[in-house]
C-alpha cells in the first residue's frame, strides 16, 4: 500500500506528487467502479462522524453521562429494554433529524454522481444514514414501481408486480444502514414520513405513537372489542445485533455487482471498524484485482483508500493506495475524464511492448511453413506443381529395376505385399503414378533373366 498525503503535495520533488498521478490514470482509466463511503464524507455539510475525538460517541458521552458510558450503546438494540436509554435515544435522534435538514451535499457526493453520469460507477454502498446520495440525484429505491393504472389491485398482485419490475442496476446507492427520512412501526411495522412535528417530538424524548396502531385500537374500543399492545414509531435505521430487513436483496445485489467484474474501488471516509463492511471490502478488492490481470487499460484494477486517519494493521494487501487527508480535497484531485490521447497513447505504448516481447521469443516452428508461405506460395511453385500434375502416368518398371520390382513381388505371403511395401505404394500413388500390372509373358521373362544372371560363367584352367 502507497502513503499520499495530501499535505505534502506542495512540496517540490516529493513522492505524493508522481503516486498522485498514477491514482488519477486509475480513475480515468476505470469503467466499472464501485465506492463504499462512511461517514467521513458528510463531515463538512455538518455532520459530524461516530468515531473521531470530537465525532457523536464523545458528543453523547460529554451530554449524557450519567446514562450513556459508551457511544455505540446508544446504536444497540437492547437499549429499548432500558427506559433512560430510550429516552436518550429519541432525543439525540430528533437532533440529528433537525442536522441532516440543514445540511447540503460535499463535493463528494457531487463526485459519486459524476461517476454516475459518465458510466463508470456500478454503485456506491453507503453506510450513512443522512440520505445525502439520494438528494443528489442517486437512487436508493430498491424497487422500480411500474403503474399499470389499474387502481383495483388486490396486495397480491401490486406485490408481484413489484418483484416482476425489479431492476438490479436501479439501485445507484445502497444504504447499509437505513435512514432516517421514515419511521416504522415496532408493532404493525408501518412507515411514515420523519416529519418536523415527529421530530419536535422525539427532541423531548418521547417516543411518538403509531397512527395507524391508534386508529386501530379506537375502532377496537367502538366496536366493543378489547384492546391491544399499540407500537411506537422509531427510526427505520438498523442498529447494532440487528438484521437488516432487505439483507437478502443487498446480497444478491453485491453478488450481483462482483459478477459485473469492477475494475476500480474507492473506500472514502471510514474507520473499518464494522465486520460486515470489512468482509464486503475485502471481497470486492479481490475482485478488482483479479480484473487487473484481465484487463489492458494503463492503470486499472486498483483500490483506494480515502480518509482522515490511516487503516488497521492488515489492510496493506487490500489497498493499492492510502490518501491520507480531506475527502472533498482528495476527490478534487480526481478527474474522472483526463486526456483521452494521452491514455491512448499509453495503451499504444504498453501494447507495443507486449508486441516486441512476444516477437522476442525464439520461433519453434520451420520458417518454410509459415502461414504467408502456406497462403502465398511462390510463383515457380506453382508452376512446378502444375508441370507435376500434367505429366503422364508412368509404369512401375520404368521407374525402378528389373531385380527390385521382382524383389517386391516375391516379399510377403503370397500376393499381399508387406507393411513397408503397402506404405511405399501410397507415396508412390499418392504422385499420381498409377500402379503397374506386369503382363505374364513379361513376368516369365524376368524370371529367366534372373535364373541366367545366377548362373557363373565358365573360367577356362
Amino acid at each position: 500500500m502507497q502513503r499520499l498525503i495530501l499535505s505534502e503535495l506542495e512540496e517540490s520533488g516529493s513522492e505524493t506528487a508522481s503516486r498522485l498521478a498514477k491514482v488519477q490514470r486509475a480513475v480515468q482509466a476505470s469503467q466499472r467502479c464501485l465506492v463504499i463511503t462512511g461517514a467521513g464524507i458528510s463531515v463538512s455539510s455538518g455532520i459530524p462522524d461516530f468515531r473521531s475525538p470530537d465525532g457523536l460517541f464523545q458528543q453523547l458521552k460529554q451530554k449524557y453521562p450519567s446514562s450513556v458510558t459508551n457511544g455505540r450503546d446508544l446504536f444497540d438494540a437492547t437499549l429499548f429494554h432500558d427506559a433512560s436509554m430510550v429516552n436518550v435515544f429519541y432525543s439525540f435522534m430528533g437532533e440529528l433529524r433537525t442536522l441532516i435538514d440543514q445540511a447540503t451535499c460535499t463535493p463528494t457526493h457531487a463526485f459519486i454522481k459524476q461517476l454516475d453520469e459518465h458510466g463508470k460507477l456500478l454503485r456506491c454502498y453507503t453506510q450513512n444514514i443522512d440520505s445525502l446520495e439520494k438528494r443528489v440525484g442517486l437512487e436508493t429505491a430498491f424497487v422500480q414501481c411500474e403503474d399499470t393504472g389499474d387502481k383495483t389491485d388486490s396486495t397480491d398482485s401490486v406485490s408481484k408486480r413489484r418483484k416482476q419490475a425489479m431492476d438490479k442496476k436501479f439501485t445507484r446507492a445502497v444504504q447499509l444502514h437505513g435512514d432516517l427520512d421514515t419511521l416504522i412501526c415496532t408493532i404493525c411495522h408501518t412507515r411514515c414520513p420523519f416529519s418536523h412535528k415527529l421530530a419536535q417530538e422525539f427532541r423531548e424524548g418521547t417516543p411518538p405513537p403509531c397512527p395507524r396502531c391508534k386508529e386501530v385500537e379506537e375502532i377496537r374500543g367502538i366496536v366493543g372489542k378489547r384492546s391491544q399492545t399499540t407500537g411506537v414509531l422509531r427510526p427505520d435505521i438498523v442498529l447494532y445485533n440487528e438484521m437488516h430487513p432487505q439483507g437478502e436483496l443487498i446480497g444478491s445485489l453485491n453478488e450481483y455487482d462482483l459478477k459485473r467484474r469492477p475494475d476500480l474501488l474507492i473506500v472514502i471516509g471510514t474507520s473499518l471498524k464494522i465486520p460486515g463492511i470489512k468482509r464486503m471490502i475485502r471481497e470486492m478488492s479481490r475482485c478488482v484485482h483479479d480484473s487487473a490481470q484481465r484487463t489492458q487499460r494503463a492503470g486499472a484494477g486498483k483500490v483506494i483508500f480515502i480518509n482522515r486517519d490511516e487503516p488497521p494493521r492488515g489492510w496493506n494487501d487490500v489497498f493499492d493506495y492510502f490518501i491520507e487527508g480531506d475527502a472533498d480535497q482528495a476527490v478534487s484531485l480526481l478527474p474522472i475524464h483526463g486526456d483521452k490521447l494521452a491514455l491512448h497513447d499509453e495503451s499504444s505504448s504498453s501494447s507495443a511492448e507486449s508486441t516486441q516481447d512476444a516477437m522476442s521469443i525464439p520461433r519453434i516452428c520451420n520458417p518454410a511453413m509459415s502461414i504467408d508461405r502456406i497462403c502465398n506460395p511462390p510463383v515457380d511453385r506453382v508452376l512446378e506443381a502444375k508441370a507435376t500434375a500434367k505429366r503422364p502416368s508412368k509404369p512401375l518398371s520404368s521407374i525402378l529395376p528389373p531385380a527390385r520390382v521382382s524383389g517386391l513381388r516375391k516379399r510377403g505371403s503370397g500376393k499381399t505385399p508387406s507393411r513397408k511395401i503397402t506404405s511405399m505404394m501410397k507415396v508412390v500413388k499418392s504422385t499420381t503414378v498409377a500402379k503397374p500390372k506386369l503382363p505374364d509373358a513379361l513376368r516369365r521373362s524376368q524370371r529367366t533373366r534372373q535364373r541366367a544372371s545366377n548362373i557363373s560363367p565358365l573360367v577356362p584352367s
